[in-house]
């Protein structure tokens, strides 16, 4: 019998976009739950804890940091972490989460109230994201240094990415971890430059899992 299983998060998270395309190349099928980024009521109902993604398996909670080895284990076939290669993936992994993610943060998180549901959301989202890197107008007009800053760390994608469908051949948790990064720019409607090619028909590969 199928696990019944369910994925808290919320679209404007790295690390959610990043749980929820491991669980469908795993095959696993769940179901999403919305959390607005201002109201965690539901979610701590169902974990006991505040943060995101969070999973429910068959009623079992895992934290989010555990989600891809929990996912591992219960599913073994296709692998996240490719037979003697697991160290490397995860130090991309890492990097994509770590690095990539902040490069494109900063420079889409102006961009972000807009894709938000409510009013509320949004007035939370501006105020937290104000209180934690500075007036908004500065943000703005900082904008052009960010984009160029971004640009070349998904230049370095696009470059792991030549001659290969995916970063090491195989899809693994380093495309996931990279993909979740960078989902920020995809989360406000933007693509990746043109030039980028293998960067672009490698984000459609993943979006088609």
């Amino acid at each position: 019998m199928a696990p019944k299983v369910a994925l808290y998060g919320m679209p404007v998270s790295h690390w959610c976009v990043s749980a929820e395309r491991m669980l469908a190349f795993k095959g696993v099928k769940f179901r999403n739950e919305f959390v607005p980024y201002h109201d965690k009521a539901e979610l701590i109902e169902a974990t006991g804890q505040d943060y995101v993604p969070a999973l429910l398996w068959d009623g079992k909670f895992v934290v989010w940091s555990k989600i891809p080895e929990f996912l591992e284990k219960q599913v073994k076939e296709p692998r996240l972490y490719p037979r003697g290669m697991k160290g490397v993936t995860k130090v991309i992994e890492d990097w994509g989460h770590q690095v990539l993610e902040e490069k494109v943060w900063r420079t889409v998180v102006t961009e972000v109230p807009p894709v938000l549901h409510t009013d509320h959301e949004r007035w939370v989202f501006e105020e937290m994201q104000t209180r934690a890197r500075g007036p908004w107008h500065v943000l703005k007009s900082r904008k052009a240094e960010f984009e160029a800053d971004m640009l070349k760390h998904l230049a370095m994608v696009d470059a792991m990415l030549e001659g290969k469908e995916w970063i090491f051949g195989t899809p693994s948790a380093a495309d996931f971890g990279v993909y979740g990064g960078m989902s920020p720019l995809l989360t406000v409607g933007r693509k990746p430059p043109g030039r980028l090619v293998g960067l672009r028909r490698w984000v459609e590969r993943i979006r088609a899992m």
